[in-house]
């Protein structure tokens, strides 16, 4: 296929992309769209990866791009194993699986992969092979050296470079993709090959429409050992996260459930009473944002009315998956407990966000300085 035409093939799928993204109700908040003009050539987006939904709202940085760049995508291995729809989203429903296997067979999705020029690597880390460890690290070792050929001839690259949606919350530890491919073309050919740092924050607990934030950085370049290369990467990575409501309800949602169990204890709060607490909170994270001791906030949170409506929508998700109880019948003045042996359950890293997503959002916010964020919110809980 001729670059000109693959390159109209793919702009419609990344518009099919752009009109899914409206179909979920997600709402794309693009910040640092300025980093996106002009970008310094060959470049690895590199993008922190929690799950699948919010990938259709990502279409909106293609878009963005001036000029539109070719580029590969490092995915994990069954995006060409022809199967990929069904052994990844029929799970739930044997009639959905059914469709999507018999879609996986019309070869569309493979054929949709491969004009997006999606090139698979082998994930041992986390998968289990029947190949010999050092069959895997040889092909691996080959998927890359084809990928640093792409480099040096100016085609960027998309890269998740957590490997991985599982997790407890928090960016996860980085693999050596983007490593290899800037330190190795580097060494061979004398080619600078710069890293455009994106993450992605989705307030995904709230009923409704989903904020999703997609942050990106300034293209950049540097080269050291791989432990410093990728603890730098995952620094600047981290500096781009986006504090959402989902996030700061969690901890305290957590929080509180911990003190209770802590002090053996029993408590309940108002809905009223809720919204006022986190209204406070958001007050002292905006000052540790201004004081650039935590990074970027959804800046609207600070907006009564704003606040207000994503409470009381995170209240019914949690009333919906357990993690609270309602009591009485006044909208406003109504009670509501907590369920902290379902706030507080554990699971394997594996299935730890589908099955405590309240948690999980809870660790994000942690990650970030976790004994900052308790001494913020420690003084409001004391009323809880």
């Amino acid at each position: 296929m001729s670059y000109m035409l693959r390159s109209v093939a793919r702009g419609i799928i990344i518009f099919g992309f752009f009109v899914a993204s409206g179909i979920l109700k997600h709402r794309p908040h693009l910040r640092g769209k300025q980093n996106l003009k002009k970008l310094p050539t060959p470049v690895i987006f590199t993008l922190t990866h929690d799950s699948y939904f919010e990938v259709p709202s990502l279409s909106r940085v293609y878009f963005s791009l001036k000029p539109k760049l070719d580029f590969f995508i490092l995915g994990k291995d069954d995006f060409l194993s022809g199967r990929y729809l069904a052994s990844n989203f029929g799970k739930k429903s044997r009639i959905l699986r059914y469709l999507l296997t018999i879609l996986d067979m019309s070869k569309l999705p493979e054929a949709v992969f491969k004009i997006m020029r999606v090139t698979t690597i082998h994930r041992p880390f986390i998968e289990s092979y029947q190949l010999k460890k050092e069959a895997v690290k040889w092909e691996i070792s080959q998927q890359l050296h084809k990928m640093r050929d792409n480099i040096s001839h100016g085609i960027s690259t998309v890269i998740f470079p957590e490997g991985t949606t599982w997790g407890f919350g928090g960016l996860k530890r980085m693999r050596s993709a983007v490593y290899q491919l800037v330190e190795n073309t580097f060494r061979q050919t004398r080619q600078k090959v710069y890293i455009l740092p994106i993450n992605v924050k989705v307030d995904k607990l709230v009923k409704g429409k989903k904020d999703i934030f997609i942050n990106v950085g300034n293209p950049i370049f540097f080269r050291s050992s791989k432990d410093e290369f990728n603890t730098r990467l995952a620094a600047i990575l981290r500096q781009l996260h986006t504090i959402t409501f989902s996030q700061i309800a969690a901890y305290y949602i957590k929080r509180v459930a911990e003190r209770l169990r802590d002090e053996n204890r029993y408590a309940e709060f108002t809905r009223e009473k809720f919204v006022a607490q986190i209204e406070r909170i958001v007050a002292d994270l905006n000052i540790m944002v201004e004081k650039k001791l935590l990074p970027y906030i959804d800046s609207r949170l600070v907006e009564h009315d704003y606040l207000r409506k994503k409470a009381w929508q995170f209240i019914r998700y949690c009333e919906k998956k357990n993690y609270l109880a309602a009591k009485g019948n006044n909208e406003g003045a109504r009670t509501e407990t907590l369920n902290a042996d379902v706030i507080l359950s554990e699971s394997p890293a594996s299935v730890f966000r589908k099955l405590n997503p309240l948690a999980f959002h809870a660790n994000e916010l942690a990650s970030l300085n976790e004994e900052l964020i308790k001494s913020l919110y420690d003084p409001h809980l004391k009323e809880a």
